[in-house]
C-alpha cells in the first residue's frame, strides 16, 4: 500500500513516496546514509524484515517498491522472500537500466508480486512489475502520479487517487507534497494520506535530485501530522564512463 509521484526537471527530479502499512507491522527505522558496493545511498529500513521501500543513491537513482495485490493464479510460497530486500540489493547500480537488468537476471521465484519504480535524472521513470511468473518493464514519462496501490478495494482507490493527481494541472513539487499530505477527496481509504481502522500512511519521503546534490526528507508518521526529520544529503556523483573494451 503506497503512493509514488514525481516531477522531472532538466537536472534531476522530485520524488514523493507515501508508505501505507497495517498497524501490526513493526515501525520502520528512519533513513540513514548507507553504502553498498562502494556506492553511498539513503534509505529507511523496514522494522520486520530489514529491507526498504525506498532507496536513493549518490548517482541520483531512486528505487521504490510497492506490493501487488490480488494477482490471479499466484500462490504464496511457504517461505516467501521479502520484497523490501530488492531495492537494497540493486541500489549500488548507477542507472535504472542496469538496476532493472540485474533484477531480471535474479531469482524471483520466492518473491511475492511487486512493482519496482526506478527513477533517475534525464529519463522516464521505469516500472518493473513482477506477478510471480514474469517480469514486465514499462516506461512512465508524465509528471504526477507514477504508481499507487491498496490492499482494499484497489480499483476504486486507484481511480480516486489518479483523478486527484490529474486535477493538479501544472504539476509543481509543492503541489505534489501537499497532495501526499492531504485527505482529499475525504479522510479514509481513498485519500493519498490514507487512514483506515487497520492501517494508515506511516511515513512520507521526499527525494530531491539536483545537478550537484541528492537530498532525502522523511517523516516517520502520517504526513498530515508528522514532523520532518533533519534532511540527509549526498554529493551527486557523475556516472561512470562507458567501457571501451
Amino acid at each position: 500500500m503506497c503512493t509514488v509521484s514525481w516531477l522531472p526537471d532538466p537536472h534531476g527530479y522530485t520524488l514523493c513516496f507515501n508508505r501505507d502499512e497495517r498497524f501490526t507491522r513493526a515501525p520502520g527505522r528512519p533513513p540513514a546514509v548507507r553504502e553498498a558496493g562502494g556506492v553511498q545511498y539513503i534509505a529507511p529500513i523496514d522494522g520486520d524484515f530489514g529491507g526498504t521501500w525506498l532507496a536513493t543513491n549518490a548517482f541520483g537513482l531512486s528505487l521504490g517498491i510497492t506490493n501487488r495485490y490480488s494477482v490471479p493464479g499466484f500462490i504464496v510460497p511457504a517461505r516467501p522472500r521479502s520484497r523490501g530486500l530488492i531495492p537494497i540489493e540493486l541500489i549500488m547500480h548507477p542507472t535504472a537500466a542496469e538496476a532493472i537488468a540485474a533484477l531480471g537476471a535474479s531469482d524471483l521465484g520466492m518473491v511475492p508480486p511487486f512493482t519496482m519504480v526506478a527513477v533517475e535524472p534525464a529519463g522516464p521513470a521505469r516500472l518493473a512489475a513482477w506477478d510471480g511468473r514474469a517480469l514486465e518493464v514499462s516506461f512512465h514519462a508524465d509528471a504526477g502520479l507514477i504508481l499507487t496501490s491498496s490492499s482494499v478495494t484497489e480499483p476504486e482507490v486507484a481511480a480516486s487517487r489518479k483523478a486527484l493527481f490529474a486535477a493538479l494541472g501544472d504539476v509543481t513539487a509543492e503541489a505534489l507534497v501537499a497532495l501526499h499530505r492531504s485527505h482529499l477527496p475525504d479522510r479514509g481509504r481513498r485519500s493519498v494520506c490514507m487512514h483506515r481502522e487497520d492501517a494508515e500512511t506511516q511515513s512520507f519521503s521526499e527525494v530531491r535530485v539536483s545537478a550537484d546534490q541528492v537530498s532525502f526528507t522523511h517523516i516517520t508518521d502520517a504526513p498530515c501530522r508528522g514532523t520532518a526529520l533533519p534532511v540527509l544529503a549526498l554529493a551527486r556523483r557523475a556516472l561512470p564512463c562507458p567501457s571501451t573494451s
